[in-house]
């Protein structure tokens, strides 16, 4: 049985070369600094929604979590350059949280994994950062971005939890949104029937292209920057000079 993530999914769209670095080749990865800070934000906001009593939320106990979690990283990470900045952003991203939504809010389900079979030899799975109830009954799910909102937004990765999440649950999933943590703002899609059915559909013909595919070719962009493979990627020298050429 094949297992595949929504991950999986975006990274096969974005770069082949990625993908055969990180599926096929199983190559190293190199993490960003700014992916542990990332992490520890969305941890403080799990923790604080599933194991802090509604009464006893406030901005501060939520601060309070997130110093917490930061002491407890390594003290290598901690005399990385630049990462009293990062600690700075992520206090400011828990601030706005804070002041742009509710705390007393009460999810249907935080950090809720799930994993179905969609097909034969097709196994999907994933982890959603909340899933809230609407007042309809129907569900609502919500992925944090430890970022601002980009131009162009790619919603297949909540479509897919959309189909994870009815078929596991048997409930209804109405919306999806990404919540950007940095300016705080929400994007949301409204979930129709033959946006789920056409994202499955993909699935399907993707997973079985990933079964048969034999070249990976590069696609050299902005993406490229945040590549964990990009150390040892065999076109980083034109990538550095696209960079400095084209300001991303």
């Amino acid at each position: 049985m094949a297992r595949y993530s929504p991950l999986r999914f975006r990274v096969f769209d974005t770069c082949r070369l990625r993908y055969q670095y990180q599926y096929v080749d199983k190559a190293r990865a190199y993490l960003r600094p700014g992916d542990t800070a990332g992490s520890l934000v969305h941890r403080v906001l799990c923790d604080f929604f599933s194991k802090v009593r509604r009464e006893e939320r406030s901005e501060e106990r939520l601060l309070q979590i997130f110093e917490d979690g930061w002491e407890a990283l390594a003290p290598s990470y901690k005399r990385i350059p630049g990462v009293d900045e990062l600690h700075k952003a992520g206090v400011t991203q828990l601030r706005s949280f804070a002041e742009k939504f509710d705390l007393k809010a009460e999810p249907y389900a935080v950090e809720a994994y799930l994993q179905v079979d969609m097909a034969l030899r097709v196994t999907l799975f994933g982890r959603m950062d909340r899933i809230d109830t609407e007042p309809d009954g129907t569900l609502h799910i919500i992925d944090y971005k430890t970022g601002t909102q980009p131009d162009e937004i790619d919603a297949k990765q909540l479509l897919l939890y959309a189909i994870m999440v009815e078929q596991e649950l048997t409930r209804t999933v109405s919306k999806a949104s990404f919540w950007y943590l940095d300016d705080g703002r929400v994007w949301t899609m409204d979930l129709a029937n033959n946006d789920k059915r056409q994202a499955f559909e993909e699935v399907l013909a993707a997973a079985r292209e990933m079964e048969t595919i034999s070249e990976f070719p590069a696609t050299i962009g902005p993406h490229c920057g945040y590549c964990p493979y990009l150390k040892g990627c065999e076109f980083r020298g034109e990538i550095a000079v696209r960079r400095e050429a084209e300001g991303w």
